[in-house]
């Protein structure tokens, strides 16, 4: 692919769990594709954008790094100038507290003017982190799913206005494990898995670096003939909620137990850190995933056969096992909550 090589894609989100896994992805294969990656944060100089550069520059120099602002159309035309793509994420947390179910609507504003400046710059292949439509799936009875309906009508804005979108759709992430809302360490030293969910719920998840990462990689490899105006989804193996438990025993050696907290204590933990304007959408979430039909998947929101990710980019994602291996997670210390 001699007429493709040391094209520039551009990553948002670098130094988050997805860009990362991106970044490190773009950059470690180089049997296909010689990218440059350009590696959007807001500070260059920051201890994580220096880490970044550390951890995946590589020996011809391929990744840079450049700041910018998504709510800075101006900044984010010059992260994009000359790129070819763009991987994009975006976030119902915008570095300052929820205190209204307003301030989530700055998640579609940075959509917009992500999708301003690709278009503006002439990027050839978009390719975002979406969610399904939650308000089809739940039939319009879970109506404040908000940072997830909005990655929606964020990718809809994007298909209109670009030439060429990709969609990658990921499950709950494994990462969140560190979080007190999923997962504790008791005083005796068990591990307790806690969300609000009944133990044979079947639920998919998934390693929002590694799985996103190579996901992406292989959208970008393939190119527009092949993905363009495609969804994928980027879940694991269904897996009931139970089974974390016995799981992480068989990994790690360590005792574990799954108990779930009540669905008021998952929102108030979930909010803490957030605001409380984030309360009623983290809810609503856990309480739809707790009812999702189990015959599809993604959320509940899609028919298996819409899912082609095996048969055109012959990738699945990694299940709760693999990630407790590739990870070397061990568990929450003990600690307050």
């Amino acid at each position: 692919m001699t007429n493709t090589q040391n094209r520039i894609i551009v990553v948002l989100g670098s130094t988050g769990h997805q860009g990362k896994g991106v970044v490190s992805s773009l950059l470690s294969d180089d049997s296909r594709e010689l990218w440059h990656v350009r590696a959007v944060t807001r500070d260059v100089n920051s201890v994580s954008a220096q880490c970044l550069l550390n951890d995946f520059q590589t020996s011809d120099h391929r990744l840079s790094l450049t700041s910018a602002d998504i709510f800075d159309i101006e900044s984010l035309q010059n992260a994009f100038s000359g790129a070819y793509g763009v991987f994009a994420v975006t976030n119902e947390i915008n570095s300052r507290t929820v205190e209204n179910e307003d301030d989530l609507k700055l998640e579609l504003e940075s959509g917009k003017n992500i999708i301003s400046a690709a278009k503006i710059c002439r990027i050839q292949h978009f390719v975002f982190s979406s969610l399904p439509d939650m308000r089809r799936a739940t039939s319009g009875r879970f109506d404040k799913l908000f940072h997830m309906d909005h990655k929606f009508i964020i990718e809809q804005w994007a298909k209109q206005d670009l030439p060429a979108v990709t969609c990658l759709l990921p499950g709950l992430f494994f990462t969140n494990l560190d979080r007190p809302q999923y997962c504790r360490r008791e005083a005796n030293g068990v591990v307790r898995f806690c969300p609000p969910i009944p133990p044979t719920k079947l639920v998919q998840w998934v390693d929002p670096v590694h799985d996103m990462g190579i996901f992406a990689a292989e959208v970008f490899a393939l190119g527009i003939a092949k993905t363009k105006n495609k969804n994928y989804v980027v879940c694991s193996p269904k897996l009931r909620m139970g089974e974390f438990a016995s799981t992480f025993t068989r990994v790690t050696g360590q005792p574990a137990i799954y108990s779930p907290i009540s669905m008021d204590e998952w929102a108030d933990l979930a909010s803490r850190a957030v605001g409380v304007g984030f309360k009623e959408d983290i809810r609503q979430m856990m309480e739809w995933i707790s009812i999702a039909p189990e015959d599809k998947i993604c959320y509940g929101a899609l028919d298996p056969a819409e899912d082609s990710s095996w048969e055109e980019l012959h990738l699945r994602a990694s299940s709760f096992e693999d990630w407790l291996r590739r990870s070397g997670w061990r568990g929450p210390p003990e600690g307050k909550i």
